[in-house]
């Protein structure tokens, strides 16, 4: 605060300004005039869950990801694999997949005992992760971290997430903000491991599908909303949770023959274990060994049917345990537009009579991987319809509405209702509404017009490439500057959350904080293109407490430079404070610190969360 000029209403975030940023690799800008076009995908195996699934469920697959030139690592543009065992103070040799020939198609076959596939499985989900949000968000995703941090070597200064295979020996793995990596441990077994676990054999978190999709949305979440790990209510932290366990729950559904046998299995629902277990050879090796460590079907059954108390939700759980409310009830919406959906598929099996035929149970896992690649669109588009602060997981079910309602107006199979229906039966509750109808819980415009910001309009911006690119610097600074002095001008600032900057000795309000400008291109069902801007600005205020209270808007503006919504919540909020306070006072003094430090422990508190807590194991029915 020293430096701090008193007479500024904004600010330009550092990283709006950032010179480097992670892009994809694109052929058509880079291929050499002449050449021979790459390929477009490059196919690598993996573990569609993890080692200890049986052959028999369709444990392997090859996943197919956009082409990029690659280094040794695997290190392309977005993320660098760089394989240092810290535990035993040793760096393994790294996976070079441009050298591997023609013998090896799909790269590495999958296998536990040489670290060069889990450089290859770490890479490969964690690209098809980052591609799914590409696709999701009609734009090139960002990454919370400093350039300076460097990439696959010490020379090279380009922005990549570090991904460590190997980084240490411990039942953990986390996303480390502050060193731009993802670490992924590894332990042994416990003695009362069961299913194919060996007590005692090693189990590497790399190898599992789930954790590494968790840990990666984690990183992109945080490129999109870097306050989202201000635990302010105890919603925030669970979203975190929730939300990844949502991205790797409906990737998992991208594996078709994995979807068929389980619902062969499940006699054509989604009941199956081998779609709705998370982590399941982390839970059934360490502590007891009681199996998944959750499960994102918590209560069979349709929207009226009643819930055990203990899956609730109630704001007292850890995080993960609230996270799975969040899971359950997005997953319970699936189900519902699922069995809609292959309704009258159902009907005519039922008239037949007898065993299905075979290609009963190949339409049913079409539908289901076409539904849930919709879905998870869906999850991941509406982070953009987010407050970028205090967020509930009632602001997060508004967001999912007004998200689809903006690209599918008409909700012919009841999507949107059965989401609806998914929170309520849960007792996920929404503030600030008076009924759960569609027309109450959609975010609306702002309640006056306002007049359009000229310099947004699509006319007016330079793009680098095309809509989805970040522009240059020099250009970012003046959207920055034409939103920072609209939205901050006193007769529109309370409309965004924002407030004058004061400047006592009591309570302080700082200048509001232009963190992002975000262009999106995105193409609904029916082939339309709709270009937006997506902007998000913060503030905060010190309170009498001598904490910090945060406040702002994220907004979307229209290809016209016309304010479509502004999703807020006040920096002056009395009542919010409070809640905040309460909240706070009963947590972790961890969490405090959020509210009183410049720079927060945000590593510390996702390593603390990922930390094995036995028996905390969230289980749904039996299947």
């Amino acid at each position: 605060m020293d430096n701090l000029d008193t007479g500024k209403r904004y600010t330009l975030a550092p990283r709006l300004l950032a010179e480097s940023r992670a892009e994809p690799f694109d052929p058509q800008l880079e291929a050499p005039t002449g050449a021979v076009p790459p390929p477009a995908t490059r196919g690598l195996a993996v573990y569609t869950q993890d080692p200890s699934t049986p052959r028999a469920d369709a444990a392997v697959a090859e996943l197919k990801i956009a082409y990029e030139p690659l280094a040794p690592g695997p290190t392309g543009r977005i993320v660098a694999v760089i394989d240092r065992n810290e535990s035993r103070s040793e760096t393994y040799q790294p996976l070079d997949l441009d050298r591997l020939g023609p013998g090896h198609p799909s790269g590495l076959k999958p296998s536990t005992a040489t670290p060069l596939f889990a450089q290859q499985m770490t890479y490969a989900v964690a690209m098809s992760i980052y591609e799914r949000f590409h696709q999701a968000l009609g734009r090139t995703p960002d990454l919370a971290i400093d350039a300076a941090l460097g990439g696959g070597s010490p020379d090279d200064r380009a922005v990549r997430l570090r991904i460590h295979p190997h980084a240490f020996e411990e039942d953990n793995a986390f996303y480390d903000r502050e060193r731009g990596a993802l670490y992924f441990g590894y332990f042994r077994a416990s003695n009362a491991a069961r299913g194919l676990n060996q007590p005692g054999g090693i189990v590497f978190t790399a190898l599992s599908h789930d954790v590494v999709c968790h840990e990666m949305t984690h990183a992109l979440l945080d490129g999109m909303r870097p306050n989202f790990f201000l635990p302010s209510n105890p919603d925030v932290v669970a979203f975190h949770e929730g939300f990844a366990d949502l991205v790797g729950l409906f990737q998992r559904f991208s594996y078709r023959d994995l979807v068929r046998r389980a619902l062969q299995r499940a006699n054509g629902e989604l009941s199956s274990s081998l779609l709705t277990d998370f982590a399941r050879q982390f839970g059934e090796a360490s502590g007891d060994g009681r199996g998944a460590l959750r499960s994102a079907l918590l209560a069979d059954g349709g929207p009226e049917t009643e819930v055990a108390a203990e899956y609730l939700y109630h704001p007292d759980k850890e995080g993960h345990a609230l996270g799975a409310v969040l899971v359950a009830a997005v997953f319970d919406a699936f189900r519902w537009v699922f069995t809609a959906k292959t309704q009258p598929l159902r009907r005519l099996i039922a008239i037949r009579g007898g065993e299905p035929p075979t290609e009963y149970y190949d339409l049913l896992a079409k539908e289901a991987v076409r539904l849930a690649g919709q879905f998870l669109n869906i999850v991941i588009r509406a982070v953009d319809y987010c407050p970028p602060v205090d967020l509930s997981f009632g602001d997060y079910l508004r967001a999912l509405l007004t998200a689809d309602h903006d690209l599918v107006a008409e909700d012919d199979w009841g999507y949107r209702e059965a989401l609806v229906q998914g929170f309520r039966r849960y007792g996920i509750q929404v503030g600030d509404v008076p009924d759960l109808s569609e027309e109450a819980l959609l975010w609306q415009p702002p309640e006056r017009p306002l007049p359009a910001i000229r310099g947004l309009a699509f006319s007016e911006l330079c793009q680098r490439h095309t809509p989805g690119f970040p522009a240059d610097p020099t250009e970012m600074k003046r959207q920055g500057e034409e939103l920072g002095a609209y939205v901050t001008d006193p007769a529109h600032a309370y409309g965004f959350g924002l407030a004058a900057p004061r400047y006592g000795n009591v309570e302080w309000i700082e200048p509001a904080v232009v963190q992002s400008i975000r262009t999106l291109r995105r193409i609904g069902p029916d082939n339309t293109v709709s270009f937006d801007l997506v902007a998000e600005i913060t503030q905060r205020r010190r309170t009498d407490l001598g904490a910090w209270f945060y406040g702002g808007s994220t907004i979307i503006i229209d290809a016209r430079g016309r304010v479509r919504y502004a999703i807020s919540k006040q920096v002056g909020s009395r009542s919010r404070e409070e809640v905040s306070r309460l909240y706070l006072e009963r947590r972790d003094p961890l969490h405090a610190r959020f509210f009183t430090e410049d720079a927060p422990p945000i590593s510390a508190l996702l390593r603390r969360l990922h930390a094995p807590r036995r028996g905390d194991a969230v289980h749904g029915p039996a299947n």
